[in-house]
C-alpha cells in the first residue's frame, strides 16, 4: 500500500518537474537583471568607489545577448560617489557618465539625502527621477518583485 501511495504521489511530482526547463527558459528569454548595492564610503583616493565602478564596467563588457540591467543603489555614505568623488575626480565622473549611457541606473535614497540634509543639487548629474523612497527598501524590492540578482562588492 505505501508502494502504491509513493507512485502516486511521483507522478505528480514528476509533472510539476516537467515545467521546469520552461520555466527556466522563459526566465532566461529577459535581459539579465543585477543592482549592486552601495552604501559605503570611498576610502582613500576613493579605491572603493574606483573598484566598484570597475567592477560594473566588466559586468558590462560581458553582456549576454539577451541583455544586461544593473542599477547601482546608493545610500548612506554611499551617495558620496555622486556627492563627493564624481566632482572631485574627473575620471570617476567619466566612468558614471559611460555607464549611464550604457543603460546603468544610479538610484539615490532619498532618506539618507532627507536626513543628511544633502540637496539633490550637490550630486552629480543626479535628477529627481533618480531617487528612490528608500535604498534599502528599493534594494529588497529590487530582489523580491523584480527578479533582480544582488551584488555587493
Amino acid at each position: 500500500m505505501a508502494r502504491e501511495l509513493s507512485r502516486r504521489l511521483a507522478v505528480p511530482a514528476l509533472a510539476a518537474g516537467a515545467t521546469l526547463p520552461a520555466a527556466a527558459a522563459q526566465a532566461a528569454a529577459g535581459p539579465y537583471k543585477v543592482v549592486y548595492h552601495l552604501n559605503q564610503p570611498g576610502g582613500e583616493d576613493f579605491a572603493y568607489y574606483r573598484q566598484m565602478l570597475t567592477n560594473v564596467q566588466n559586468h558590462l563588457s560581458i553582456a549576454p545577448p539577451e541583455g544586461l540591467e544593473i542599477r547601482i543603489v546608493m545610500h548612506g555614505p554611499g551617495v558620496n560617489l555622486l556627492r563627493r568623488a564624481a566632482p572631485a575626480d574627473k575620471q570617476i565622473a567619466a566612468t558614471i557618465d559611460e555607464l549611464k549611457l550604457a543603460g546603468v541606473r544610479f538610484q539615490i535614497c532619498s532618506i539618507t539625502l532627507k536626513r543628511g540634509n544633502i540637496p539633490l543639487a550637490e550630486l552629480y548629474d543626479a535628477e529627481e527621477s533618480d531617487l528612490v523612497p528608500s535604498g534599502v527598501f528599493e534594494i529588497a524590492r529590487l530582489q523580491q518583485r523584480e527578479g533582480f540578482a544582488y551584488l555587493k562588492i
